[in-house]
């Protein structure tokens, strides 16, 4: 279940389309604008998102800035309404939490920045590897 809503939001992210998500298990929706998926120092995967419309355990009036724990979220959904990126509302790709784990966010043109693939720690590939690598 967490992998379908991975890979949800990272689509949401990368085609910048709203989401409607559940979270705790809650009957209520909230409606976000998922900006940015990231790994935190501790290894949870979190999703920094604007939430625009919905429930709110706090009472507070959306809109506003939340953090959402994936393993929190039981349901998400791709909805057809786009939204534009909210720097002015203080979104930044550059902020410190994003710079070790970030799994994916938009940017500011019409691509999604994803960081560079890692290459493997061993060699792979249908070749014989060299005398130097058989030692």
């Amino acid at each position: 279940m967490t992998e379908d809503v991975l890979g949800i939001l990272k689509e949401a992210v990368r085609s910048r389309r709203c989401c409607a998500l559940r979270y705790r298990d809650q009957t209520q929706v909230r409606v976000v604008e998922p900006h940015a998926v990231y790994e935190d120092a501790s290894g949870e995967i979190i999703v920094d998102c604007y939430q625009v419309r919905g429930f709110s355990g706090s009472g507070r009036i959306p809109p506003f800035w939340r953090p959402f724990r994936l393993r929190k979220i039981s349901a998400a959904a791709l909805l057809k309404k786009t939204f534009v990126p909210r720097r002015s509302e203080g979104f930044s790709v550059t902020r410190s939490r994003y710079r070790k784990g970030l799994i994916c966010a938009v940017a500011e043109g019409d691509v999604a920045i994803l960081p560079p693939p890692t290459p493997p720690a061993t060699p792979v590939g249908p070749f014989r590897p060299s005398r130097a690598m058989r030692r």
